[in-house]
Order: structure tokens, then sequence, then C-alpha cells
């Protein structure tokens, strides 16, 4: 019996399946390449979906504060010179603060509100507006001009 050729032969054989075993570089770059491009993709996508939300919440608080102003209008027949937790007595305070922390009209803030033909702080008319990230100026004008 001589054994050496087979065991060679096993070994030749080995040798050449472990040498076709594995992914080529070029196939781990192209990999690589495909899963940044989906994560890329699936992450520009998340910050869309995140201003979305910021730019409905920024339209909730404006829509908010409008109708307190006709409410207030309603009332007491004038527009305030400046909108506040005191004068529009049924808005939630949370609704004048943009969600950078800025307040109405504040330096800086993203809510702004603009009252016109005032005088002794009563106004007949205003625009309301705010920036919003994925549309135009979302803005809402006295019912009254």
């Amino acid at each position: 019996k001589y054994t050496g050729s087979v065991e060679f032969a096993t070994i030749g054989h080995m040798q050449k399946r472990s040498s076709q075993a594995g992914f080529t570089i070029i196939e781990l770059m192209v990999t690589i390449v495909i899963f940044s491009a989906l994560a890329a993709l699936a992450l520009t996508n998340i910050r869309g979906i995140r201003a979305e939300k910021r730019d409905a919440q920024r339209k909730t608080d404006i829509n908010a504060i409008y109708y307190q102003l006709e409410s207030f209008h309603e009332v007491s027949g004038y527009y305030p010179e400046a909108v506040s937790a005191q004068n529009l007595k049924g808005i939630d305070p949370e609704s004048l603060i943009d969600n950078t922390g800025k307040k109405v009209n504040e330096a800086g803030g993203l809510y702004t509100y603009r009252p016109t033909d005032c005088s002794e702080g009563k106004c007949e008319s205003y625009k309301l507006s705010t920036e919003l990230e994925s549309e135009a100026t979302y803005q809402k004008i006295s019912l009254i001009q």
C-alpha cells in the first residue's frame, strides 16, 4: 500500500478548495459601497421625516395662535399689539415657543407676529408666520383687513 499519493491528492484538493473559499477584495468593496449607499439613503430619509415633523408642529402652533387671536378679536373688537399667554387666555403657552426655545417675535426665533394699524395697543390686523424647513414660509393673515 502506498498512501502518500492519496494524502497528497487530499491535501492538494484541500488547498485548491481553500484558495477558492471566501470573498475577493473586489466583492467586499462592492458590498461595502452598496451598504454605504443604502445607509446614506436611509439617513437622508430619516432627516426628511424629522424636518416634516418639526414643520407640522410649527404649523400647529401658528394655527393655535391664529385661532386665539381671532377669538380675542371677536370678544374685544381689536387685535393685541403683542401675543402672550396673558392676553390669549385659552392658548397652551408651549404654542408660543418654537422648537429652538424662542418665543414669538424673540430675536432668532421662528415665529413672527406683525400687527398693523395699531393705536394705544389696539391693532386692526396682523400677519403671523413661521419659517419651515421643507416648504415655503407658512403664514396666516387676520380675518379683518
